[in-house]
């Protein structure tokens, strides 16, 4: 009997295998968090321009106020997607030392506590990506009202 065909041996390759599965996940949701908080950067630029300009020209304070008011709530959007995407991180690290906890044995593994850190992960996902959509809807929605405003004032 070869060492590589030993039972402790591939278990402990099964078990690997298995803890880095959510790996892929975490891969993934740092990738969305890489995303949201550079969008966040470039709102918090936008947002130091505008208030710098506010009080400049009192023709246009109106308007600047409005985009003020819009990229507060794209702010917030994203803000709670980082939330989100952070415990969706933390909770598949979670999961991942569950697994690892459960092969060797010594904490007391128990599978619902693993299928509940992964949905919790999951969902967390699930909600990062909810309030990133929403981050998106509101800047777009932003952007054809200016569109539309610099038509009008070309007339």
């Amino acid at each position: 009997m070869d060492a590589t065909s030993s039972p402790v041996i591939v278990s402990i390759v099964n078990t690997l295998e298995t803890a880095l599965t959510p790996v892929f996940l975490l891969a993934g949701t740092a990738g969305f968090l890489n995303a949201f908080v550079s969008r966040l950067a470039r709102l918090s630029d936008r947002v130091n321009q505008i208030s710098d300009l506010i009080g400049t020209d009192h023709e246009l304070n109106t308007a600047r106020l409005t985009q003020l008011s819009y990229l507060r709530f794209r702010t917030l959007a994203l803000e709670i997607a980082v939330v989100f995407g952070t415990l969706a991180g933390v909770l598949t690290c979670l999961a991942i030392v569950s697994l690892l906890g459960g092969a060797i044995g010594r904490s007391g593994f128990r599978e619902h506590v693993l299928y509940w850190l992964f949905a919790g992960a999951v969902f967390a996902l699930v909600g990062a990506l909810i309030a990133f959509l929403f981050e998106i809807l509101t800047a777009s929605q932003s952007m054809l009202r200016q569109i539309a405003r610099d038509q009008r004032q070309r007339r």
